[in-house]
Order: structure tokens, then C-alpha cells, then sequence
């Protein structure tokens, strides 16, 4: 009747709310252990791209003879979740400060 729009649009809004519950019960989380936001978000972002591919590393493993597959899987994943998630950022706020008529400079150690 709705050609998936509905089912789409419900998975949509749940994703939103367990996003927004997460990112509650984090926060909450980092508060009462002392962590600060920053690190709490890192630390549960590591988590969430972490997670699913362990569990596809496994299935690979039980699946395939050798277990190439897993090994593969763990040393892509991790590439792409690394060179994605910083050159994204970076390049973002390269072209942000470039756009403003600013230099992109990245302190080392702070």
C-alpha cells in the first residue's frame, strides 16, 4: 500500500529515539562515574562501530574454514571506521575554514 515509505519512516523515528536515549544514558553514565562528555562519546561511538563487527567477525570465523573472512573483516572495518571518521572531520572543517578565510591548524598534544 505505502511501497515501504511507512516501514521507512518508522525505522527512521526509532533510530532517532534509541539515539537520543543512548546519548541520555551516556551522558548520565559519564556524570556519575566523573568521565566528561567528550570522553564518554568517544568511548560509546568505539563501541557502537566496535560492537556489530565483532559479532560479523564471528559469524565469518564459524562460517569459513580458515577464517580469513574474520581477519579481513576486522582489519577493514577498523580502516574504514578510522580514515572515514577523521579524514570526514578534518576535511569538513578544512573546507569550513577555508570558506571563512581561515587557516585549519591542528595542535599536536592539547
Amino acid at each position: 500500500m505505502y511501497s515501504g515509505y511507512l516501514c521507512f519512516t518508522i525505522s527512521i523515528s526509532f533510530i532517532g529515539v534509541l539515539t537520543a536515549v543512548i546519548g541520555d544514558l551516556a551522558s548520565h553514565f559519564g556524570c556519575t562515574i566523573g568521565l566528561k562528555d567528550s570522553v564518554t562519546a568517544v568511548t560509546f561511538v568505539a563501541l557502537g562501530t566496535s560492537v556489530p563487527d565483532t559479532f560479523a567477525s564471528k559469524v565469518a570465523a564459524i562460517q569459513d574454514s580458515t577464517a580469513d573472512n574474520s581477519v579481513g573483516n576486522v582489519t577493514g572495518s577498523n580502516a574504514v571506521n578510522v580514515f572515514l571518521g577523521i579524514g570526514i572531520a578534518w576535511s569538513l572543517a578544512a573546507f569550513y575554514h577555508k570558506w571563512h578565510r581561515r587557516s585549519f591548524e591542528v595542535n599536536a598534544g592539547k
